[in-house]
């Protein structure tokens, strides 16, 4: 079964940082359908193929008379959406130059009026922006997406959370107005800030990445936005229970207690479990008794955060079974471990999120669960 066409949206949305901060106009219900694009794009993808979206997902409360116009409408406004972005090189990283390109956003869309099925599929000089990210991009989580309105929240919730473990980020005014497709409108600042930041700072009080913002000014007119929010990007402190092992374990480290919260949000994210946290302690532990590291507590944090000695817990994880794999088997085995890894979210994803009545959301959990059984059959299979 291609996993772009099976109707389950991931839980993590992710795009390349040049994507976050490129230079593109959709109004919300656009903005609504490239999220539902993006969430169909799995991390295994190597290509794009074509995804298909419930009508009602994206245009939401429409009366069936009418809703054919409107997405026809909607889909021929939205196929002709460019992207001004930054070029990539070879590996994927932002030139040493900065240059940029105009990319269509999409290939195709169209709309298949007996199902109620909006299909669609991203354009292919997309691909080092959203397929097999390795660094320099940013996580989302869907269910904290779901709950933006307006296109500009969507775009600046984005924008912020790049920032996420630095808790603030200073933009130029015009070139946050580009990025959001709007530098020929509100020039007067009072307007753009009653109109996109404050209705921006009010639905995102509601996700994990509340905001508050300061204009700064150069004589009497303002040229930077500084946006301020908690580290971690969550939306509240860590609560005050006792502490988890984990929690314990980090900070008899000597990481502080008010990184925790950054770290819980990795862990949030699924960017690792709880085990990798005690394999980088012992790690650590084991540098700084050969003196190759002198404070702990900070190469601990510095490895939980970057996540750099993941390569190596995953390899002591799989040891075992690779010592019995042969290389085609073992990057199978690989490559199975990743969807299953992936279709265990999104069974939690598709039991918990609101884009899922009690009609659509069993036979999605029964499809999951199905999968699931499938992937964990084909890695018995492999190891026995």
């Amino acid at each position: 079964m291609n996993p772009a066409l099976f109707p389950v949206a991931h839980p993590l949305v992710v795009q390349h940082n040049a994507l976050v901060n490129a230079r593109f106009d959709l109004n919300t219900t656009e903005s609504r359908l490239f999220l539902a694009l993006l969430a169909r794009v799995q991390r295994e993808d190597t290509s794009f193929a074509k995804c298909q979206v419930s009508a009602r997902e994206v245009m939401g409360a429409t009366s069936s008379n009418s809703i054919y116009e409107k997405v026809r409408k909607m889909l021929k406004d939205f196929t002709s959406r460019t992207l001004l972005i930054e070029k990539l090189g070879v590996d994927g990283r932002p030139l040493k130059k900065p240059s940029f390109t105009v990319i269509p956003l999409l290939a195709y869309a169209t709309y298949i009026e007996g199902e109620g099925i909006i299909e669609a599929q991203f354009n292919d000089l997309l691909r080092d922006y959203l397929l097999e990210l390795r660094d320099n991009f940013t996580k989302a989580q869907l269910t904290e997406l779901l709950k933006l309105k307006s296109a500009s929240s969507y775009r600046i919730y984005w924008l912020l959370r790049e920032y996420a473990a630095f808790g603030k980020r200073t933009i130029r005014l015009d070139e946050l107005k580009a990025i959001l497709g709007l530098s020929e409108e509100y020039d007067r600042f009072n307007n753009f800030r009653a109109r996109v930041l404050e209705r921006a700072r009010e639905e995102l009080a509601q996700t994990d990445l509340p905001f508050t913002y300061e204009a700064i000014k150069q004589g009497r007119e303002v040229t930077e936005i500084r946006f301020l929010f908690q580290a971690s990007g969550t939306a509240t402190a860590l609560p005050e229970v006792a502490a988890s092992e984990w929690e314990t374990a980090v900070l008899a480290a000597g990481v502080s207690s008010s990184s925790l919260a950054i770290i819980q949000g990795r862990l949030t994210a699924g960017d690792y479990d709880e085990g990798y946290i005690h394999f980088v302690i012992s790690s650590v532990r084991a540098q700084v008794k050969a003196g190759k590291v002198k404070k702990e507590g900070g190469a601990v944090f510095k490895a939980l955060t970057d996540g750099y000695l993941l390569p190596a817990y995953q390899k002591a994880q799989q040891a075992p079974v690779k010592a019995k794999l042969k290389p085609a088997a073992l990057a199978k085995y690989k490559k199975l471990e990743s969807q299953l890894d992936d279709a265990r979210i999104s069974l939690n994803f598709v039991q918990t999120a609101v884009i899922y009545n009690d009609e659509t959301r069993p036979p999605a959990v029964e499809r999951v669960q199905l999968i699931i059984r499938d992937l964990e059959q084909q890695l018995a299979q492999l190891v026995a």
